[in-house]
């Protein structure tokens, strides 16, 4: 097959935050020469903010973590996108030790559970369980800083990275929290027995607390189940000084478009969207002589010399009559998603040898998970304008399972709406909620329809009101559907160490020849998971780029 050429010095694949920082980068050193291919069919990658004409809505990344030192951050502050309160920087509290109180029952259980009306109660955080009952604020609230606080000080513990023992993020947080529940309430959670019925209800209901804030874990460590995290590297993340949730005036994707406008014309001139990569065909001459042997190669038709690249770009603009070309070049960025690696390593990449086997485990032992949103949108809001969170808590029935649906046990994945983790009012959008899914990707396979009714189920159910109207509109995010990203962010599960990100973000052939590169949040040891990470990444390679270039030739 005969391909169109295009000859360029370096090729981006991907326009999200790291394939961005890289461009613009390149572009402030006055390196012209390369072009930005994106599967999508808009910028961003997992950076996605939906508008209308009534606000906007954030599908994917949210927040800007820290703010100290943190050059997001500086980039919206700089751009006035800093949402008001968050202008000046907050210094997050030390994490708390466990003091010798943490937790506040009433002074009978009967108390715990109070009766709810949506319109009256007047708390901004709520805490429900799945029978209409409301928990009393003060006990739930007492419980979640308790577990706050022992999730605070894991990530404090001083373990050696070297040592061969590890443990689950997941045991340690259920331990620590079943020694503090029975030195402050004499109350073990790992008796099951039905002695006293008021006991059993109360054990039920701090099981199911515990349940919902693993939960609310693995939305903040990407992961599919915190029993699956590693507690040894649990303190490998490090953040910026500063809140940890910094919110924005416009949401995420005006950050980039500040990012670009200096360059704007040029970096849009380079770059060209529902174009996605099929192939790099690097040259035989690169593998060790004992790995050569003869056979054909699109590389020797297309390259001059070894130290080139063949790169294949599908054209999809146009889906009834996609085209494939071929562009020549002297450098890669890779800034696809981890999820994307894991699924394509041994597909998009030839000769296949010259992936080390230390970067398919690296790829293969880090851990990426899925946090999917869904918008419920309403003619007019059926609850109280002084609520923003609801905290859904889905008691267990019979302790004796407690933990069964959180591993998923008994094919639970089907009850797809019990990992349905909170849902909170949207303040960039009227009328709206958002509920947020985690640890379960088995609703990306239904309609809206579908996913709308459910969720008007389950609020009917926690609000105990039959009356709850189904919203107008449902959007909903498929992170694992979309095969460029295959989930959200990455964490670090048992048998993975901090040098995988180092080994992923390792070019191929290797450090002194760096015709492949790769960015992206999970090639940052420290600052993985976020879009710190992957813009300090595309900084990185760019420089990287820069500093093996004789010249910085215009085109």
């Amino acid at each position: 097959m005969n391909y169109q050429v295009i000859n360029v010095k370096c090729v981006i694949i991907g326009a999200g935050m790291a394939g961005i920082s890289a461009s613009v980068n390149l572009l402030d050193n006055d390196y012209k020469d390369f072009l930005v291919f994106e599967a999508l069919e808009r910028i961003g990658g997992r950076i996605c903010t939906f508008n209308t004409d009534r606000g906007y809505l954030e599908l994917g990344a949210q927040w800007i973590h820290g703010q100290q030192g943190n050059p997001v951050y500086e980039i919206a502050q700089k751009n006035d996108l800093v949402a008001p309160g968050f202008e000046k920087f907050l210094q997050n509290p030390v994490a708390p030790k466990i003091d010798e109180k943490n937790l506040f029952p009433p002074a009978n259980n009967q108390s715990l559970l109070q009766t709810f009306n949506a319109k009256t109660d007047c708390d901004k955080t709520l805490f429900l369980t799945q029978s209409g009952q409301k928990i009393s604020y003060k006990f739930a609230n007492s419980v979640y800083d308790t577990l706050t606080k022992i999730i605070l000080g894991a990530e404090l513990l001083s373990i050696d990275p070297k040592s061969k023992t590890d443990n689950r993020v997941g045991d340690y947080f259920y331990d620590k929290f079943c020694e503090i529940v029975r030195n402050e309430m004499r109350k073990d959670l790992l008796d099951h027995t039905v002695q006293d019925l008021n006991d059993y209800d109360l054990k039920r209901l701090l099981n199911g607390l515990f349940i919902q804030r693993d939960r609310r874990e693995n939305i903040r460590n990407g992961c599919y189940n915190i029993f699956d995290v590693s507690l040894k590297n649990f303190s490998c993340y490090k953040e910026f000084p500063g809140h940890s949730y910094v919110e924005l005036k416009r949401g995420l994707t005006p950050v980039l478009d500040a990012l670009i406008s200096k360059h704007k014309n040029e970096f849009y001139s380079r770059l060209y969207l529902r174009h996605y990569l099929k192939k790099i065909i690097l040259s035989l001459e690169l593998l060790d002589a004992s790995d050569c042997y003869n056979r054909p190669s699109l590389h020797s038709t297309y390259a001059n010399t070894a130290q080139k690249a063949v790169v294949i770009i599908c054209d999809a603009s146009n889906p009834e009559k996609p085209r494939d070309f071929v562009v020549v070049c002297e450098h890669i960025l890779c800034t696809m998603s981890l999820g994307y690696m894991k699924e394509n390593i041994n597909i998009f990449l030839e000769p296949l040898s010259l992936i080390s086997e230390a970067k398919r485990l690296a790829i293969s032992r880090l851990g990426f998970g899925c946090t999917n949103k869904i918008f419920l949108v309403y003619e007019a809001p059926f609850w109280n304008e002084k609520m923003n969170l609801l905290n859904l808590i889905w008691v267990p029935e019979d302790l004796n399972f407690r933990l069964d649906k959180l591993n998923h046990r008994n094919d639970t994945k089907k009850i797809w709406y019990e990992d349905m983790v909170k849902i909170e009012v949207v303040n960039s959008h009227p009328n709206t909620l958002s509920a947020w899914m985690t640890g379960n990707v088995e609703f990306e396979q239904l309609d809206e329809k579908t996913i709308g009714l459910r969720c008007t189920e389950n609020l009917r159910r926690f609000f105990n009101d039959p009356s709850i109207p189904e919203p107008k509109f449902v959007l909903r995010t498929k992170w694992f559907t979309n095969r460029y990203s295959r989930g959200t962010y990455s964490h670090m599960p048992i048998g993975s160490k901090p040098e995988d990100f180092d080994e992923i973000a390792r070019p191929i052939p290797g450090d002194s020849n760096p015709i492949v590169m790769f960015a992206g949040e999970a090639t940052v040891h420290d600052q993985f998971s976020n879009v710190n990470g992957a813009y300090l990444s595309g900084i990185r390679e760019s420089q990287r780029i820069l500093s093996f270039s004789k010249s910085s030739p215009r085109l």
